[in-house]
């Protein structure tokens, strides 16, 4: 896949030197995208509670989630953030969690979203998962959609308290990851 420009686009492990970007790239998104759908002190909230360079390195080096970001040439497009899920067998977990997926605007509608969820999925798979699933909010309608089309159903609506007297009124969406390996 190459963008606009004619430029590949490379999916790859967030490393130290992405954590600012990252958290600039979410900053942006998030203003961008969710004034109208929750409010902007819950932004603020928000983005302080997952989005700084120190927790996200925390998680990375924790390995308590997988951090990838996508590339178009030097344009840091997007990014994804996937964890094991708690549904579990009798011994492992069975479940990825879809934490976190975001593509910057401009770089929207280019294929970008549609790649990191196949990349996520495959990896995925390779670990020995069989369900693919994610959070999304319900006032979320074009992600809701984007998910729908990338094989996403709906199987739950949750309210979850996230503090500060803030929730999160999400769905929640999943998916079967066929061709398991594991």
């Amino acid at each position: 896949m190459t963008d606009q420009y004619g430029n590949k686009a490379l999916i790859s492990p967030v490393s130290q030197s992405d954590l600012e970007p990252i958290a600039r790239l979410a900053r942006e998104i998030w203003y961008l995208h969710y004034p109208g759908i929750i409010t902007v002190r819950q932004i603020d909230y928000m983005l302080e509670q997952r989005y700084r360079p120190d927790v996200i390195a925390s998680q990375i080096a924790a390995h308590e989630a997988w951090w990838d970001k996508i590339e178009a040439g030097s344009f840091l497009a997007g990014f994804a953030c996937y964890e094991p899920g708690s549904a579990t067998d009798s011994v492992k977990p069975v479940s990825v969690k879809l934490d976190k997926l975001y593509v910057h605007p401009k770089a929207q509608r280019h294929g970008f979203g549609h790649a990191l969820v196949e990349h996520v999925e495959a990896s995925s798979r390779e670990r020995g998962f069989s369900k693919l699933y994610l959070q999304v909010n319900k006032g979320n309608t074009g992600s809701i959609a984007f998910y729908r089309r990338a094989g996403f159903e709906i199987t739950d609506s949750i309210t979850i308290d996230i503090g500060d007297g803030y929730v999160m009124d999400d769905f929640v969406m999943s998916k079967r990851l066929g061709g398991n390996t594991g």
